[in-house]
């Protein structure tokens, strides 16, 4: 099965989608004969089910389709995360401007006229493989870094302190309230790439208007998707001016942006704090601290009072991300993620509306709910014989306090009838080490009921617990192994983690696995399983199966 994301496999395989069946077979045939197999399909609908399942290396795509157009095809291919990357070309009957530069804008990676001459497609072909081969080497073997200016807290501290002497000083926190779902989205490296960029909007927006009446003292990164700029001057400045100067940063920032050939509009949120509450604040990390606490208190209100009305109209889903051994290349199992859908609009993340349910009492009944859906979705697949994988859930600290959770869980086993042995219930670490003797005994009720228990985002924290845990599973936290091959002290640590984890015959699994260069590492280390972007990013029930069917037959090695 071919792997999404950037990793480039030795054949390329090619979707041609058009309706001209004569022109479309020439085109595979030629392509085939210079060593590219292909996939063909006629209509718009096909080739996106195609694009999902298979995952080609490139797809050409005719405007004109009997069923969507090729725009549609464009957008629906740079809106899932599976497919996000893959270089588009695109075939049209009309050589004008205003289908070229509406395919260019909508993400297209070139653009041919038909009746297109056979060599001109070969060519773009190969431009586009070449274009797709040197970024799979490129986030394979180089880190990509956080953007900030590399200024030490402590700094930032003192910059601050010297601001608020003079007569006038203002702050301003951007919040780019899109990055946590694009980065759990798409993944750590596209959510860099988004940092990257917008960093260089506000530099190139700094030297614009960084020369009127207030000094622009200092631009930095502080994380969470959040810039801050510190100004002063020696008076208010224009009323007008400063105005339009917020405006024309927003503008700038919510400007469309390409990222692997994904066109976004981010959404910004600039928070203005100056005299007298500026002053007011003893510290700038206490100031950035009441403005998060101020914002997320009025949005998880405002999300608890939807995430009620979602529940009631079903409009929670789970989707499945596989996790696959890397001594077979199979899937062995799925973590199950829920999602928020919105009818008409993107699905919402869990790091989006969770807190705000732990917050308001909603975690009991969305972790009930996703529970029984699991389960309920494990046992139709075992009905259909689709695959003896098992089903990752992950449990809240609401529901390891929860008095009654196990009966409430066995009744919900009993009705989906399922063997518990194919389910293994995650807690994080974090949790477990919260309330170390509450997590023992429950982990070791579940044990004793049939399931598998799991420690989620397994660092150090609780290593030398680790005997004395009742745990099947270790899941290597993704903060280990982010840029595990350049960095040594995760080495060591990954290292150490595997040699015990062996040791206690417990299972290993790496989450958050983004780069072959990381899986190699994995694999040096005898990790036994990984899940990640690598290979697949959380699929909808649909997906999931077909690519359960495509596993019935052996998968090729991941890596």
């Amino acid at each position: 099965m071919p792997m999404s994301g950037l990793i480039s496999e030795t054949v390329a395989t090619i979707l041609v989608i058009d309706d001209d069946e004569n022109l479309a077979k020439v085109f595979c045939n030629f392509l085939n004969l210079n060593g590219f197999p292909t996939l063909q399909t006629a209509t718009g609908q096909d080739g996106l089910q195609l694009a999902q399942l298979r995952r080609p290396q490139l797809i050409v795509c005719n405007i004109e389709l009997p069923d969507i157009s090729g725009y549609d095809v464009l957008a629906r291919v740079r809106s899932h995360p599976a497919t996000a990357v893959i270089p588009v070309i695109i075939l049209s009957d009309h050589n004008t401007p205003n289908t070229f530069r509406r395919s260019m804008e909508q993400g297209a990676d070139d653009y041919l006229t038909k009746p297109a001459d056979i060599e001109s497609l070969l060519r773009a072909v190969q431009v586009q493989l070449a274009k797709r081969e040197q970024l799979a080497r490129y986030f394979a073997s180089q880190p990509i870094e956080s953007p900030h200016e590399n200024i030490p807290a402590a700094d930032l501290e003192t910059q601050f302190a010297t601001v608020r002497q003079v007569p006038w000083s203002a702050l301003w926190v951007i919040r780019l309230l899109d990055y946590g779902t694009l980065q759990t989205k798409y993944g750590h490296v596209f959510g860099q790439l988004v940092l990257q960029s917008s960093e260089q909007q506000l530099h190139q927006w700094k030297e614009q208007w960084g020369t009127h009446t207030f000094s622009i003292n200092t631009l930095a990164y502080v994380g969470g998707g959040r810039f801050i700029v510190l100004f002063s001057g020696s008076h208010q400045p224009d009323k007008h001016v400063y105005t339009k100067s917020i405006d024309a940063l927003r503008a700038d920032l919510q400007r469309p942006m390409v990222i692997h050939n994904h066109r976004f509009s981010l959404e910004i949120c600039i928070d203005t704090v100056s005299h007298p509450k500026l002053t007011a604040a003893p510290s700038l990390d206490a100031l950035l601290r009441g403005l998060s606490y101020s914002n997320r208190a009025v949005n998880q209100l405002s999300l608890a009072a939807q995430l009620r009305k979602a529940i009631k109209r079903d409009e929670l889903e789970l989707h499945f991300q596989p996790q696959v051994d890397l001594a077979s290349g199979q899937i062995i199992g799925a973590e199950a993620l829920v999602r928020w859908v919105v009818p008409g609009k993107a699905p919402i993340l869990p790091v989006q509306f969770i807190p705000a349910a732990e917050e308001n009492g909603l975690m009991l009944p969305v972790g009930e709910w996703i529970l029984e859906t699991a389960l309920r979705q494990l046992a139709h697949w075992q009905k259909r014989q689709l695959s003896s994988i098992s089903i990752a859930i992950n449990l809240s600290g609401y529901q390891l306090r929860s008095p009654h959770f196990i009966e409430q869980l066995m009744a919900i086993v009993k009705t989906a009838n399922i063997n518990p042995v194919m389910v293994d219930l995650e807690l994080p670490e974090r949790l477990i080490m919260e309330d170390l003797s509450r997590a023992k005994v429950l982990l070791t009720k579940l044990q004793n009921k049939g399931f598998s228990t799991a420690i989620d985002d397994f660092g150090s924290g609780s290593l030398s617990h680790l005997q004395y845990l009742p745990v099947n599973i270790l899941k290597l936290d993704k903060c280990f192994v982010r840029d595990l091959h350049c960095n040594k002290s995760n080495q060591v640590i990954v290292r150490a983690i595997m040699e015990m984890a062996r040791g206690l015959n417990i299972s290993t699994i790496a989450n958050g696995v983004e780069t072959a260069r990381e899986l190699s590492i994995l694999r040096q280390l005898k990790c036994q399983s990984m899940q990640g972007y690598l290979f697949s990013p959380a699929l909808t029930i649909q997906d999931f199966e077909k690519l359960l069917l495509e596993s019935s037959r052996p998968l090729q090695q991941v890596g």
